[in-house]
């Protein structure tokens, strides 16, 4: 007997998913899973991860020790990083430059800075602004030294001088330190040597090294992402050492890994050195668990999924197209555009902890949120402004009384309350208020799928819509009524809730390694063919050295291409050929072409000016805990489809007046078990919203499959 453990820590709540394996006495494996619910604690964020076990480890029956002492391995989805820079509580950084090159930050990229804004942010130009510098003028200290574009030393490194920067950056309290040299991915030689200095004047002091971050050329992004790996790098090491110690003392003997936002699996140690890789690893953990039950399993459509992930605080959105999560090779921090390779997920501030306030002409939703502490009203915490949970609780979507199973009781008056005083303002009732939230807050979430999926080329009306976390299952079919996704799929029914932290227990060991090139077209197959050979042997060995087997590691290719005269650069998938010739290389930018305009429109390329090569990237992975999402027997034997009850509920696309409503036990359920809406599905964690015109079924694997009626209201 054994458990694979997966944690994902969110806003609100800490999720915990174990599968437990055992032999029958007739030889046939079994697995049974269970989920574990505690609120998240920040910022002690290891506290939530072990009351999230210890309910997991009480829904067995047995005891916490026990559990991890039995422990195949624990997958963690660490969001302390994100939140550390969300809530300011980062490092004191101290920047580390080429002599002229301090203001490279503070310039920023017209395009990086405005690439992630809203459309219009960027309409009104004279409403512009630079966001705050990341590190002050007055941490960024310029070291005398210089490398050529191809390596050579120019100017030595000046340690002396280096040696008195340091310490004026000590003497102000830096407790971090960023290195970003000019053509460092060339030759890092005094990088390292300044990152040695450091050590020995601050043994103490984290330090990320520009070239050690990320080996791809581009001064501004490079920096960046050094910058914001040194910010989080204290707070993340502290966290990643205190649970590490935690889970020790209860008794695991074996390793951590943490999900990176690449969408895989990294060993604890590497993430405590590149904290940057984990920032929104939660999110991209769903993605990667919708992408592997959609690939095995038969719930319909095509592998073109959405996934729409609702929690506490935000709405995080993917896309998989032919069954391959979407991915790009930069990430953002605000309007800071830094190079880490990271699965596309983009979030939105709209979740169940959002708060619904009135500017005293409209009534508005978040992108504030009441998170675990208060919470919202109606979870008699101390919190008293309404939020999106109250929202639903008055419309009858929300049972007061089975809410996490029963765990927690939902007060309904302290909702209506809450709401009344929310919508006060522009003469709105609680049920008024509670409506035009829900209906404001479906509105957002599809403006947001709306636009990720046209700003990457597709349109949401092909696509499958899969939702998950604590609030998606409730909300997914009013948003996808309003972008025309035809069917909505809740994965593994009441395991839904927790999907995150299944995705991180079934993800892959991950690693990646890159290189900066500078090639004009015709491209030199011979060149190319020797850095897939030094990237594939680098990320090979990195993986034979966690003992995993050289026959289960899974290589990708990946290239960064650009037409010569325009900025636009993006990554495509790179032909896995075993040698490149003229035909190869003739298929890679064909590839680039037509990616290239699926995200810009039909005719915007321009062949005729030539194509740049700008990076080539191996992604190398290795199955680690074994999980199959598509073999989890999450369906039960079921058979009744007689609703357990009513109650009334406000449909608000059909007014304010209450309608009964059948209430159905998921548990209940069987396979081909069909429902017809309006009507709500309860298990103990997930509740799961049909209106009017939908129907939905349970599919072999235990997911609720909603088809969406053609010009459903």
């Amino acid at each position: 007997m054994g458990y694979i453990i997966g944690v994902d820590i969110g806003g609100t709540f800490t999720d915990c998913i174990v599968i437990r394996t055992e032999r029958s006495a007739s030889g046939e494996d079994i697995a049974t899973v269970r989920i574990g619910k505690a609120s998240s604690t920040p910022p002690d964020f290891q506290t939530g991860f072990v009351n999230a076990l210890q309910a997991a480890a009480e829904q067995f029956g047995v005891g916490l020790a026990e559990m991890l002492d039995n422990a195949q391995g624990i997958y963690h989805g660490c969001t302390v990083g994100t939140n550390a820079l969300v809530e300011h509580r980062t490092a004191k950084v101290g920047l580390l430059v080429s002599r002229g090159h301090r203001d490279s930050i503070f310039i920023m990229q017209a395009g990086g800075r405005l690439k992630w804004m809203p459309a219009e942010y960027i309409a009104h130009v004279a409403a512009q602004t630079k966001p705050d510098p990341l590190v002050p003028k007055h941490l960024c200290e310029e070291i005398d030294e210089r490398i050529a574009f191809d390596g050579k030393v120019v100017v030595e490194l000046n340690e002396e001088a280096a040696r008195a920067a340091i310490g004026r950056l000590l003497e102000q309290g830096v407790e971090a330190f960023a290195i970003s040299l000019l053509w460092s991915t060339v030759n890092p030689e005094h990088e390292q040597r300044l990152k040695a200095i450091v050590h020995e004047m601050a043994p103490n002091a984290f330090v990320s090294v520009s070239s050690e971050v990320i080996t791809r050329t581009g001064e501004y992004e490079r920096t960046i992402a050094t910058i914001v790996n040194s910010l989080i790098g204290p707070p993340m090491d502290s966290y990643l050492a205190q649970l590490e110690r935690d889970l020790k003392g209860l008794g695991y003997r074996g390793s951590l890994q943490i999900m990176s936002c690449s969408g895989g699996l990294i060993e604890s140690g590497h993430a405590r050195q590149l904290p940057v890789l984990t920032i929104g690893s939660g999110p991209v953990a769903g993605l990667i668990g919708a992408a592997n039950l959609a690939n095995g399993a038969c719930t319909g459509g095509d592998g073109n999924i959405i996934t729409a992930d609702m929690g506490g605080t935000t709405l995080d959105v993917g896309l998989i197209s032919n069954g391959r999560p979407i991915s790009r090779a930069t990430a953002s921090y605000g309007q800071y555009e830094y190079f880490v390779p990271t699965l596309d997920v983009r979030s939105v501030g709209s979740g169940g902890g959002s708060i619904i306030r009135s500017d005293g002409e409209s009534l508005r939703v978040g992108p504030e949120s009441a998170g675990a502490r208060p919470g919202p009203a109606c979870f008699m915490r101390g919190g008293t402004r309404a939020t999106v949970a109250d929202a639903n609780l008055v419309l009858g979507y929300l049972n007061p009384d089975y809410f996490l199973g029963g765990r927690i009781k939902l007060d309904v008056e302290a909702a209506r309350k809450a709401l009344a005083e929310a919508g006060a303002p522009i003469g709105f009732g609680a049920e008024q208020a509670a409506a035009a939230a829900a209906r404001i807050v479906d509105n957002q979430m599809a403006d947001a799928i709306r636009l990720t999926t046209i700003q990457q080329g597709y349109d949401a009306r092909d696509f499958t819509m899969y939702a998950y976390g604590g609030a998606g299952p409730v909300h997914a079919t009013a948003i996808a009524r309003e972008i025309g996704v035809r069917r909505v799929v809740v994965p593994l029914s009441n395991f839904a809730a927790g999907w995150s932290a299944f995705g991180v227990a079934s993800s892959d060991a991950l690693v990646v390694e890159e290189s900066a090139v500078a090639m004009g077209y015709p491209f030199d197959p011979e060149v190319i063919n020797r850095q897939w050979a030094t990237l594939e042997e680098r990320v090979t060995g990195r993986l034979l050295a966690q003992g995993i087997l050289r026959d289960r590691i899974g290589i990708e290719r990946y290239a960064d291409m650009r037409y010569a005269v325009q900025v636009n650069q993006i990554q495509v998938r790179a032909p896995d050929a075993e040698k490149y010739d003229a035909a190869t290389v003739a298929e890679l930018v064909e590839t680039f072409e037509r990616d290239y305009e699926r995200l810009f429109g039909k005719g915007s390329g321009y062949a005729d000016a030539g194509f740049a090569l700008t990076a080539l990237r191996v992604r190398a992975c290795a199955p680690l805990s074994g999980l199959k999402l598509d073999a989890v027997d999450a369906a039960s034997a079921g058979g009744s489809v007689s609703p357990k009850s009513e109650r009334p509920v406000i449909w608000y696309e059909h007014g304010l007046a209450p309608e009964m409503t059948s209430i159905y036990d998921g548990g209940a359920l069987g396979v081909d078990d069909r429902i017809d809406g309006p009507a709500i599905i309860e298990y103990p964690d997930t509740t799961v919203v049909l209106r009017h015109g939908n129907r939905a079924r349970i599919d072999a694997t235990g997911s609720i499959v909603i088809d969406l009626a053609a010009g459903n209201e």
